[in-house]
């Protein structure tokens, strides 16, 4: 007579008989410290700009122009700047590297993050819209407007007219009013003769007097006694972006009988003549010389 099977046998038997059959075996993960992995196309870790897009950036005509772009979180990939006329568009710098022919534009980068656009020595035509661009895919832009202010500048007479060419007897007093509006904030007033500056020189009878007018600046230049070699094209500039001249002629008694005479100088004549009359006074000039 067999013996019978022990009761925790049995048991086990039906429990995976009614499981049908046994279970396959599973492994437990295995323990690690690591976090997961993050693809590179989480939001949270791409570059991105830090400031106000489409901002305006607006400078005097002259100064320099600092465009900036501060980019978190850079990584791999690069920034660059362009700037875009319609439907021109042109790369200025990229990474450090300054890809334009205008020596004015350079990339300065202030750490930590500010990969800065400077334009030296503004003007009118630097006027309009740059880009500053992350190489992501499709690439990140910032927009910036550059806004050129350029100050009005002209010479008058002592009427208070705008004049290019000007009339003086020998021994008169030359005068002429420089006028700047807006006053431009770093760049003062200067007048020269020949590229040659002038200042004052009570020597030689040279006086340059400068104030606020309004809105706008206004400088004077008075010659006293003028001679025949005070004649000449002088200029009056605000900075190498604004300036104006104009031509003076410093005639003798020969020549000045033929001119005009002005009613509010006496020393001045006629700051528009005739063609006879300023036809006279070039050929007495020509003799002159």
């Amino acid at each position: 007579m067999l013996a019978s099977p022990p009761i925790s046998f049995l048991c086990i038997s039906c429990l995976v008989l009614g499981a049908g059959g046994f279970a396959p075996s599973i492994e437990a993960p295995p323990v690690t410290s690591d976090a997961p992995a993050v693809t590179s196309d989480a939001p949270a870790l791409l570059p991105t700009f830090l400031g106000r897009h489409n901002a305006t950036v607006t400078v005097h005509a002259g100064d320099t122009a600092a465009l900036a772009c501060h980019v978190l979180r850079l990584g791999d990939k690069t920034v660059s700047w362009a700037r875009r006329r319609g439907a021109d568009f042109h790369i200025l710098t990229v990474g450090f590297h300054t890809y334009h022919n205008d020596n004015r534009y350079t990339l300065s980068y202030e750490y930590p993050n500010n990969w800065k656009l400077q334009i030296r020595y503004t003007q009118k035509r630097d006027e309009g819209l740059y880009e500053c661009q992350i190489s992501t895919h499709p690439p990140q832009i910032l927009r910036v407007y550059l806004s050129v202010s350029v100050p009005e500048i002209e010479i008058r007479d002592p009427r208070g007219a705008a004049i290019s060419e000007a009339f003086y007897r020998v021994d008169s007093t030359v005068g002429l009013q420089c006028v700047v509006t807006p006053a431009p904030p770093t760049r003062p007033v200067r007048w020269s003769r020949a590229h040659h500056p002038l200042t004052t020189q009570p020597e030689r009878g040279i006086r340059v007097d400068t104030s606020l007018m309004g809105a706008g600046l206004s400088s004077w230049l008075h010659i006293a006694r003028a001679a025949v070699t005070d004649s000449g094209n002088y200029s009056c500039s605000a900075g190498d972006a604004v300036n104006t001249s104009v031509r003076v002629n410093v005639l003798d008694g020969e020549s000045s009988a033929a001119m005009q005479h002005s009613t509010t100088d006496g020393g001045s004549l006629a700051s528009c003549p005739s063609p006879l009359l300023a036809l006279l006074a070039t050929f007495h000039l020509l003799a002159a010389s």
